[in-house]
């Protein structure tokens, strides 16, 4: 079994700047993602990556983690293992002992390591309770798109940053608080739709298309049309496409990134596209627009 682990994350490091501070200080944020393809000359097992309990890991922060791919299982300090998968959320507490392990052959997760003041620890101990740190969340394109702009923030370093992540995580705790308790988000055909759309977050970069993503979601193309279209307001195909237009414009204002380089990760099989679309839905060229947002921000 060959295991490939891709890991981005990010320290926070304005967390000196405190002239506002709103009580949440987020100390890193990151992505993993674990692939593993089969090999016939391993005999390996997915036990060999199961943990070793006694060297779990203690942090003096939170750690909230949702998890988008995959199955696996977490045990805390004096408990019994329990199962986790994707759509779960969890909540890990300061000086808390814990490790988890994934079972399956695809493991995505977002994650945000933070501290709180005492006002804050006991709001998010009132709200989340330290026994129940495994949230069954469901799958919500809304949070994924949260934890990427906080990974852009803190990337970045944006002024004024503290008090923009600490808006930020509020906000995800909030979801956290109003989507769990909300009957309509645990709708199968909502639920499918919201993990589309996380597909097509994460996959931003990749020739994917709408048929395969259906497929992935173990539906026919047909259904899944009607289903996005019933739900979104629009067809999979022209959200997938704002996606990237959306990204695209993110890419030209705060990256150094070239047109060209842009154009390829966003339209790798046929990146002259790119610039067709790109002057239809904005009047513009790439380049226009860059010089545009970016002259108009000095």
């Amino acid at each position: 079994m060959i295991k490939q682990e891709f890991r981005t994350e990010f320290k926070n490091n304005m967390i000196e700047d405190q002239v506002v501070n709103l009580g949440l200080t987020i100390i890193s944020v990151g992505f993993k993602a674990i692939l593993q393809k089969n090999d016939d000359n391993s005999t390996e097992s997915v036990e060999n990556y199961k943990f070793q309990f006694q060297k779990g890991i203690v942090r003096n922060e939170f750690k909230l983690i949702y998890i988008t791919k995959g199955h696996g299982i977490i045990c805390f300090d004096n408990s019994h293992e329990d199962e986790i998968s994707e759509g779960k959320m969890l909540l890990i507490y300061p000086r808390q002992k814990y490790d988890y392990y994934h079972v399956t052959k695809e493991w995505k997760e977002y994650y945000i390591r933070f501290e709180t003041d005492d006002y804050y620890y006991h709001l998010i101990n009132e709200k989340f309770s330290e026994n129940n740190m495994v949230i069954d969340f469901g799958y919500n394109e809304e949070v994924v798109t949260l934890f990427t702009r906080v990974m852009d923030v803190v990337r970045i370093g944006l002024n004024s940053s503290q008090a923009y992540l600490s808006g930020m995580l509020f906000h995800i705790l909030g979801l956290i608080v109003a989507v769990s308790s909300d009957k309509i988000q645990k709708d199968l055909n909502f639920q499918k739709i919201q993990q589309a759309k996380i597909i097509m977050n994460e996959s931003i970069f990749e020739d994917i298309t709408i048929s395969e993503i259906a497929s992935k979601l173990n539906i026919s193309y047909s259904l899944f049309r009607k289903l996005f279209k019933k739900m979104a307001g629009i067809s999979p195909a022209k959200y997938f496409s704002e996606l990237k237009l959306k990204k695209a414009k993110h890419l030209l204002v705060e990256t150094s990134f070239t047109v060209k380089e842009i154009a390829f990760m966003l339209n790798g099989k046929n990146p002259e596209n790119f610039y067709t679309i790109f002057k239809k839905h904005t009047g513009e060229t790439p380049l226009k627009y860059r010089l545009k947002v970016r002259n108009s921000s000095l």
